[in-house]
């Protein structure tokens, strides 16, 4: 399921904005639910993968989907397999998520390195990130990262740096993780 099309950042290691530019289309949760019930009555599907690329942005939106979710009363489960923000993810969201039916959560910080993340414009977080990842570990989600690991420019310190904020995410309650090695995209700026 896509809910969402688009993304409103600028990160210099994927080929997005320079793809689909940065306007960012959320469906309204009324559609987004029309179609997973279609496929719910019609297919007898139980579990939705979210592939947004920036799935959760806007705390109203996600909360009015869950709340939407439960009032169809729905015996399904769903996840966010995709890296999303963390920024909207708070303790009332992580409890309508999981509420819901949200099973796993994806959260993408790429780096722990606030030098990396400055250079490759990622803005995010890392204080609030983990907190939001507290809040989706109390609500017993399954937390998982996704770390690049070899930006241009890219110092051994910076690497380290990265080690040691998975080890403060699985404290946290991260508990799974894709690392990956930088590798350019064609259309990307780096």
């Amino acid at each position: 399921i896509m809910a969402t099309r688009g993304c409103p950042y600028q990160c210099t290691f994927c080929s997005s904005p320079s793809m689909w530019g940065t306007r960012y289309y959320m469906r309204s949760p009324k559609d987004v639910l029309d179609e997973i019930e279609l496929f719910y009555n019609k297919f007898n599907i139980r579990n939705f993968d979210f592939y947004d690329l920036t799935a959760i942005i806007k705390k109203e939106w996600i909360i009015d989907f869950c709340k939407q979710l439960l009032a169809r009363n729905l015996d399904i489960t769903w996840q966010i397999p995709a890296g999303t923000r963390s920024e909207a993810i708070d303790q009332e969201v992580a409890i309508y998520l999981y509420k819901s039916g949200c099973v796993n959560i994806t959260y993408a910080p790429e780096s722990g390195s606030l030098e990396t993340l400055k250079r490759i414009k990622k803005k995010v977080s890392l204080e609030k990130m983990l907190q939001s990842i507290r809040y989706s570990n109390s609500e017993k989600m399954n937390v998982k990262l996704n770390i690049i690991i070899g930006f241009p420019g890219e110092t051994h310190r910076q690497i380290w740096d990265t080690m040691l904020f998975v080890l403060k995410a699985s404290w946290s309650g991260a508990n799974d993780m894709s690392p990956s090695i930088f590798s350019p995209y064609p259309g990307s700026q780096l």
